[in-house]
């Protein structure tokens, strides 16, 4: 059944209603689902109207997947915050990576937007689960007494993000898709310990 909610736009921000619907599309149907005449039909307005605020099909798909990166960010910094104040940084960091397989696992249509890729974050961006790890990367070197340059924080930074990544692809829509928990997860505690044991400041 669609849940969806169809009444009409009349007023406000169009561009915010429409990647609000795009979210809800992506998260009913994946990817595929999200197209600007489907969003202009559910928002109420002409076409036109909806292509003066995207051009085209992969900008809107890029707001889709800015906004579906920021909420992946945030379950990750949710699940951080469960950790002590005094755990250890690599503590920090499996919670982290934790929080991505969760909402990897948990919203797997509107994970498969970020599966095929999505854009490393504005500066300004918070929220975003790349800058989440680079302050992850952070604590580590501060818990090693290490004083470490912006590029090899980069690099630390990319190889946690590749191992979790891959891992939540591989379990939700590729190989692994059909290993069922506790087994998923056992892999996924695997991966993070391998890729927080390689990481040397």
């Amino acid at each position: 059944m669609n849940t969806v909610n169809t009444k009409p736009y009349h007023h406000g921000n169009l561009r915010e209603e429409m990647v609000r619907i795009g979210v809800q599309l992506a998260a009913e149907g994946g990817p595929e689902a999200v197209s600007l005449r489907k969003i202009a039909r559910r928002a109420g307005v002409s076409p036109s109207a909806a292509y003066r605020h995207f051009p085209g099909q992969d900008s809107l798909l890029g707001a889709v997947r800015h906004t579906a990166a920021d909420a992946l960010g945030r379950s990750m910094q949710d699940a951080v915050s469960q950790v002590a104040a005094d755990a250890p940084a690599a503590e920090r960091v499996i919670a982290a990576g934790r929080g991505y397989f969760e909402f990897a696992l948990d919203r797997r249509m509107l994970f498969r937007c970020l599966a095929s890729g999505f854009e490393l974050p504005e500066q300004d961006s918070q929220d975003s689960p790349f800058a989440r790890l680079l302050e992850l990367v952070g604590g580590l070197e501060r818990e090693a007494l290490a004083v470490v340059d912006a590029a090899a924080r980069f690099d630390a930074a990319v190889a946690l993000w590749s191992a979790v990544h891959g891992i939540s692809v591989l379990c939700t829509s590729g190989a692994l898709r059909d290993v069922p928990p506790p087994r998923n997860r056992e892999l996924l505690e695997v991966t993070l310990a391998t890729a927080v044991r390689g990481l040397r400041f």
